[in-house]
């Protein structure tokens, strides 16, 4: 008998090898760390061979209809871009493959837009489910039995695990990790792929920051990675405003205009973001606040309650739940 667990990779040609890789380094990396084999990682397809997953990079896979899992056994179903789920969730000899092995997992995933391959393949068909924000609608309208969440990283409901997009595999697999065996490994198979201990599912994939980035553009990208870069320093509109060679008045209006936010609003923001991916990855509050340009502790524990509504330390407690 083993106590080894076996990951198996369900893909497809043109499937996202982050979906795949990301989630497959948690797992391998709690090998190496823990001393002994707690996980196998094996990647499945129909057929079997070498998998093109675009950019000039494969992998070989076994056939599905060859394995034989066991109840400790976990599937992940990778996803894709769109033309690339289309083609899969269209391939009838796929979803029957899958469909057939499913029963015999005690745990069944997916990354990104591998939520529809899931649907589609009826192995869900009610539960409360995560995917691409972008996706999101589409699922709901063409599977109207499960219940969306458009928002979340990612999404357990029983035994069926969901997630968004190619990054949040990551959050995946750590949280399956922990659930296995628990939280001092998760923290140190973390801190060796240098990722925070454990994003939420219920955290937001969007972010105030990344949406004014977004709207902001090419106009003030290198003025927002200078702000990044500067955050425990003093940014006032003033110094802003002369590295993009403007006056204030023009600056504070232009900016204000691409961004969505007026400048000072903007740094505050990025300074509360910063402070919450600090305290996530373990500083003590004094550091953080130190860190972000707040010249007292208190002062950046008033600011980051009204920012987000919980005190730091509570924060930092939510995410070691």
């Amino acid at each position: 008998m083993t106590d080894t667990r076996t990951i198996y990779f369900a893909t497809f040609p043109g499937a996202e090898l982050l979906d795949i890789a990301g989630p497959a380094a948690v797992f391998t990396a709690a090998n190496q760390l823990s001393g002994r084999p707690l996980y196998r990682v094996d990647v499945i397809a129909l057929p079997s061979g070498e998998i093109d997953h675009g950019g000039g990079l494969g992998l070989t896979a076994r056939a599905i209809v060859d394995i034989i899992p066991g109840p400790a056994d976990t599937l992940v179903v990778a996803g894709g871009y769109e033309a690339e789920i289309t083609r899969a969730v269209a391939d009838t000899g796929l979803l029957a493959g899958l469909g057939r092995i499913a029963r015999q997992f005690g745990r069944i995933g997916s990354v990104c837009s591998g939520t529809f391959l899931l649907a589609a393949a009826g192995i869900i068909t009610d539960q409360r489910v995560a995917t691409h924000w972008r996706g999101a609608p589409r699922l709901a309208a063409r599977f109207p039995g499960l219940t969306v969440d458009p928002d979340a990283l990612y999404v357990r409901d029983g035994d069926i695990w969901t997630s968004a997009g190619v990054t949040t595999g990551i959050d995946l697999a750590l949280a399956m990790l922990e659930a296995d065996h628990g939280r001092a490994l998760k923290t140190r198979v973390a801190r060796e792929l240098v990722v925070y201990a454990h994003r939420p599912g219920h955290q937001s994939q969007f972010s105030d920051v990344l949406d004014a980035q977004t709207r902001a553009g090419d106009r003030y990208g290198a003025l927002i990675d200078w702000m990044q870069d500067r955050l425990d320093q003093p940014l006032k509109v003033a110094d802003l405003a002369a590295y993009c060679g403007q006056t204030e008045r023009t600056f504070h209006r232009r900016f204000s205009a691409a961004s969505g936010m007026p400048p000072a609003r903007f740094v505050e923001t990025l300074r509360m973001k910063h402070g919450r991916d600090l305290l996530e990855a373990g500083l003590a509050v004094k550091q953080v606040a130190g860190r972000c340009g707040f010249r007292s502790e208190a002062a950046f524990r008033t600011a980051f309650r009204q920012h987000f509504g919980v005190a730091p330390g509570q924060h930092a407690r939510m995410l070691a739940v």
